[in-house]
């Protein structure tokens, strides 16, 4: 799965060279709050919280823009993209979800900019402590994680329009638009996961669907929950408890996590 990732990131325009990403920049006025709990328990919680999504973001002035284009059926990368989902999953002889859509993120600029020199801040200082976290000198120690949240701007036949919906309750275009730049996270950290299952309950009232973020991710050095040594570490890796193929990853920088792909269920 890893080889196949990797082949992925380099020939899809996720982010992977400057020549591939835009520059566009939105506007918006309003500033809000949200406080919530972070869980290291083994469940999968949202970084945003369960708070009224309007008071979720914090807004700032100017913000970076990214854009979603749907992968059509037979596409090449669609078709290794859901051979990752499905491998990933807690059963892959029987995926607990089906793939209503799969839409890839064109991240701009700034955003590229922002993961990469923070690449380079954790090579640097994993560079003073060589013996303990040898990868993190290469590459940052980067992984491919999940994560998962809702959607609500995907529930036609197809998406038409690549740029980010202004729908409040739509957290993968809130937590895309923001660069996972909310207060919740600032204060809590993104939980990421190995699995691509996701089993936040939606409702047909809610008009959501579920959806995973497939993300490249910064991990650094990384320290189990249990060792409580975090002065060093750049991530946390915690156990499901229902499942020993299943890991948790919390990162506390938003610029370790850059967001690749949207995988929409039914």
């Amino acid at each position: 799965m890893h080889a196949m990732w990797v082949s992925l990131k380099e020939n899809v325009k996720c982010g992977s060279k400057l020549a591939d990403v835009i520059g566009l920049r939105e506007r918006c006025d309003r500033r809000s709050k949200n406080s919530g709990k972070a869980s290291l328990d083994g469940e999968l919680v949202l970084a945003h919280g369960k708070e009224t999504p309007l008071r979720e973001l914090i807004y700032r002035s100017s913000y970076t823009q990214a854009q979603l284009f749907e992968l059509k059926n037979g596409d090449p990368s669609r078709n290794i993209i859901e051979m990752i989902v499905r491998k990933a999953s807690m059963n892959p002889s029987k995926p607990s979800g089906r793939i209503k859509s799969v839409l890839r993120v064109k991240n701009s600029i700034e955003t590229l900019e922002r993961f990469e020199k923070y690449r380079e801040k954790v090579k640097k200082m994993a560079k003073e402590r060589y013996m303990r976290h040898p990868r993190s000198t290469v590459d940052g120690n980067e992984l491919m994680r999940f994560y998962g949240t809702t959607m609500t701007c995907c529930n036609g036949e197809s998406r038409r329009e690549p740029e980010l919906c202004n729908g409040p309750t739509c957290r993968v275009c809130r937590l895309i638009k923001s660069n996972f730049d909310t207060e919740y996270i600032l204060k809590n950290g993104i939980q990421l996961s190995t699995s691509s299952e996701n089993t936040i309950a939606v409702t047909r009232a809610t008009k959501a669907k579920r959806a995973v973020i497939v993300c490249r991710t910064i991990a650094g050095s990384i320290i189990n929950v249990d060792d409580k040594e975090y002065d060093e570490s750049d991530s946390i890796r915690n156990r499901n408890l229902h499942s020993t193929t299943t890991e948790y990853l919390l990162v506390q920088n938003p610029s370790a996590v850059l967001p690749c792909f949207v995988i929409v269920f039914n």
